[in-house]
């Protein structure tokens, strides 16, 4: 498409920030896609950083109702923003206090409480135990994020629960068109999550992402690009 065109790109994104579409909002919306969420839906989004905080506008986009949990409020207040309409902080409350909350919601929209979704995009140990304990009658677990750390979980709650659980690597290319036109058409926010930045300074990102997680999605970009 020609970005240059404010009918082919409304949204006024420029090249470089549709560089995260792969993977970081590629992954999820197959991962979403596959899943069969649908409007009305409750899906549950364990993780906001760099993929699940675009797996929560994937879902929201939807027309589910979407819950983002996340230990860090800085990205919760960012989703509120963004398609969450409830957000919890993972470490505030334990789990028995989560699943209250998200049970609360249901009760208050009026939604099933059966065949719900959730999405582990945390790649925590902690992340992929609270997604698995979400997951309820004919519910559906993503497992999107990695970690190579063993997690103890008791599988014959798929068998008790009727549940569902599917990992999800990367995305099919036949998926790419509907991705970007939504992304050109501003259905997905990107400028919100993205931030460029010199190819000269490499080495200082590095240092910062190895440092601590950031909120933004950095792009490095040559410097007369």
């Amino acid at each position: 498409p020609d970005l240059a065109s404010p009918t082919a790109n409304p949204a006024g994104l420029e090249l470089w920030m549709l560089s995260v579409i792969a993977d970081a909002v590629s992954t999820p919306w197959q991962a979403i896609a596959r899943s069969g969420l649908a409007a009305g839906d409750l899906t549950v989004v364990v993780g906001c950083g760099g993929v699940g905080g675009f797996a929560v506008q994937i879902a929201a986009a939807r027309g589910a109702h979407v819950v983002a949990v996340d230990v860090d409020a800085g990205r919760l207040e960012q989703m509120r923003r963004n398609g969450a309409e409830l957000t919890l902080q993972a470490g505030a409350l334990d789990f028995k206090a989560i699943k209250g909350e998200i049970e609360g919601l249901t009760k208050r929209r009026g939604i099933p409480g059966f065949r719900q979704f959730v999405f582990e995009t945390s790649g925590t140990p902690a992340g992929q135990t609270t997604a698995f304990g979400l997951l309820g009658r004919g519910g559906y677990l993503g497992v999107v994020g990695f970690t190579p750390h063993k997690v103890e979980i008791r599988l014959s709650n798929l068998m008790a629960f009727d549940a569902t659980v599917q990992g999800n690597w990367a995305c099919l290319p036949e998926h790419y068109p509907d991705i970007v036109a939504a992304v050109l058409a501003g259905r997905l926010a990107l400028a919100p999550f993205v931030e460029r930045r010199s190819l000269a300074t490499i080495q200082e990102v590095f240092a910062q992402l190895h440092a601590a997680p950031y909120s933004h999605r950095i792009v490095l970009t040559p410097e007369n690009a």
